[in-house]
């Protein structure tokens, strides 16, 4: 009988560790934001708002991450943790913006039709690239290394830029 109770009260300290962890950044989702917001903003507008936001949540996620690590090591120690605080609302909220600003962005056709466009015949496409074309592709690349395209979306974006 002693056994059992000290087999009880063992299972009930490791697991009392385990109550009011932080959320894990990739577990949180983001907060619903209008895209109406950023209807009147240009393109290259939205390029740099999206840039800001990325760098914004990369802040977070390790902010967050950082309190997901103190909020295990006082779990462990006194049984609870410190649970998520003003970083997970936050990175939340970025998450919805970019969202948002995304979805601008494809109402817009940034970075696609104004290449289309501006492009006087197919012919020039095998000479050297033109400014605005040249621009669009590495804005196409920032979105994709900031993880707001795949690298598929990016190289459909990118045969569009180059072969209307």
């Amino acid at each position: 009988m002693q056994k059992t109770l000290l087999l009880l009260a063992i299972i009930s300290a490791l697991t009392a560790g385990c109550f009011n962890l932080a959320t894990p950044p990739s577990q949180i989702s983001g907060a619903y934001t209008s895209e109406v917001r950023y209807q009147n903003y240009t393109c290259e507008q939205l390029s740099a708002e999206l840039s800001s936001l990325a760098r914004r949540e990369n802040q977070l996620v390790v902010a967050q991450e950082q309190r997901r690590q103190t909020s295990m090591i006082q779990a462990f120690w006194i049984g609870y943790g410190n649970g998520d605080g003003i970083e997970a609302a936050e990175l939340a909220n970025v998450r919805g913006e970019k969202e948002a600003v995304r979805k601008a962005i494809d109402m817009k056709g940034c970075g696609t039709q104004r290449t289309v466009a501006s492009r006087k015949s197919p012919a020039q496409a095998t000479g050297p690239l033109r400014p605005e074309i040249k621009r669009d592709l590495e804005t196409i690349e920032q979105w994709r290394a900031a993880g707001i395209l795949t690298e598929k979306e990016a190289e459909d974006l990118r045969q569009q830029a180059l072969h209307p």
